[in-house]
């Protein structure tokens, strides 16, 4: 810490803040530095000195311009965020920055720069900087782009085009899952961009590989990424490719669109795209042309593109999380998925198809489900879904003993069993269950609250309002019945 230069005023006000500097500068995992309004290093923690290489006594009192390279230019008239913070007062947050140490060391981080105001508000007197080195990633991402570049080449899929499933392996006989099978068939005959919804585990990429296998162009690649699982910053990179030198560590690669060529793209979790990627995407799906990062030059493109989202896309839309005209270009045919509590008539079938195919890989003698065990299932409301339902039958199958021949109540988790004999219980009366009627409420109140927080994916304030309490009674009420 720069003791000498430091204000008791910055001081005060980042320990109001639950801030202190001394707390900051131990931090390991990530740089934290802090700048004061003329520019200069008061606070350095170890986490900048693993990511830049410098001692932090070498670092604490000198200016911004003195350790590192600033360069103007129209877009960026103050040379970097720190000074534009200190300047403006503006919040500048998940910026992708590459600059160079006066030392001569590149470096590509994810950075977030926040003003401190003075106690009247009138000034910044300081601007707190942090952030992560994503070299690592990009040459993650890199890899991953080759990868998925040789495979498309190679056998390794079942069916040679990146694919596993077809129509013949969704599995069920409700009027939904038959409606649904129906609608992807007609989107299969044609190339129109089809946007698939549903909930976490109903079995969106399922219904993407058939569609693609029932197609024109079943043999063409079939590419598919979740578009929540790789960094914002790196995601347009590995979608278009990347020309070299275009940043840090960038070299010659081709994206997905150029990877999944005459055949299909499919972009799970559409929903978590920024929107300023949305629309470079929309101009790709409009002029079927796209152009690498850090290239001048554009490339048609032939690709089918599916794409995926676990919310409904009118309220994204709404929320300002998809754009509409987005929206509009994708879902040229919707196709909604339902949930596995609202086509519960398919979950016998599903059993029976997971210990057909898992019980004799693991050598196991189980054909089938005992009625006690297959009811517990049923009644269970599955807020996982298939992924959820599958997860089960194959935790017991690995539970079983060789010589077991069905799966029964004990080989299943827990909490199954413990729901569903909450349930038979509250079902009775006082004198069956053998507890007070106050008991009974209790356990069911119990149940019911349980019941709906795990639905609504834990999430307190949703939950609060469908059962019609406030937040602060809810939360009372889960820590007083010790639902995690």
């Amino acid at each position: 810490m720069d003791t000498e230069n430091l204000s008791p005023e910055i001081i005060e006000i980042l320990e109001e803040q639950s801030l202190p500097i001394r707390e900051m500068e131990a931090v390991e995992d990530m740089c934290i530095q802090i700048f004061d309004k003329e520019g200069r290093s008061i606070c350095y923690s170890k986490g900048c000195e693993q990511i830049e290489g410098h001692r932090k006594e070498d670092i604490l009192g000198k200016k911004l311009g003195d350790v590192y390279t600033i360069s103007k230019n129209k877009e960026n008239p103050y040379g970097s965020l720190p000074l534009t913070v200190l300047k403006t007062g503006e919040v500048l947050k998940n910026k992708h920055v590459k600059f160079t140490t006066y030392d001569g060391h590149p470096l590509d981080v994810i950075s977030s720069t926040y003003p401190v105001f003075s106690k009247d508000k009138s000034e910044v007197i300081a601007a707190i900087c942090v952030f992560r080195d994503i070299g690592d990633y990009i040459k993650m991402a890199n890899t991953i782009q080759k990868l998925e570049h040789d495979l498309s080449s190679t056998n390794i899929s079942k069916r040679n085009n990146g694919t596993i499933y077809t129509f013949n392996d969704i599995i069920g006989e409700s009027n939904s899952i038959a409606k649904s099978i129906e609608k992807a068939k007609k989107a299969a005959r044609n190339t129109a961009p089809v946007m698939i919804i549903g909930s976490t585990g109903t079995g969106k990429e399922v219904f993407a590989q058939s569609i693609h296998n029932a197609s024109s162009i079943a043999s063409g690649p079939f590419v598919a990424i979740n578009c929540s699982a790789i960094p914002e910053n790196l995601l347009e990179s590995t979608l278009f490719g990347t020309c070299k030198g275009a940043f840090t560590g960038a070299t010659e690669s081709i994206g997905l669109f150029e990877t999944a060529k005459d055949g299909t793209l499919f972009l799970d979790e559409i929903n978590s795209m920024s929107m300023k990627l949305q629309a470079k995407l929309l101009r790709t799906l409009e002029t079927k042309k796209i152009r690498k990062v850090g290239g001048n030059r554009e490339i048609p493109i032939s690709v089918r593109i599916i794409s995926a989202t676990n919310q409904d896309p009118r309220d994204a839309v709404k929320r300002k999380q998809i754009r509409a005209d987005f929206y509009y270009r994708l879902a040229v045919i919707s196709l909604e998925l339902a949930n596995l509590k609202d086509r519960k008539e398919d979950i016998p079938s599903l059993i029976d198809f997971f210990i057909m195919n898992h019980s004799n890989v693991l050598g196991k003698k189980i054909m089938h489900i005992s009625d006690e065990a297959k009811d517990v299932l049923i009644k269970h409301n599955w807020p996982g879904n298939i992924r959820e339902l599958k997860h089960v039958i194959d935790q017991s199958l690995y539970l079983a003993d060789f010589n077991d021949t069905q799966i029964d109540t004990y080989h299943l988790p827990k909490y199954l069993y413990d729901n569903y004999s909450k349930g038979k219980l509250t079902s009775g009366s006082p004198r069956e269950s053998g507890k007070s009627l106050k008991e009974i409420i209790t356990d069911m109140e119990k149940q019911i609250i349980s019941d709906e927080y795990r639905n609504n994916g834990f999430n307190v304030s949703k939950t609060a309002r469908q059962l019609g309490l406030t937040r602060q009674n809810l939360q009372y009420k889960l820590k007083a019945y010790d639902i995690k």
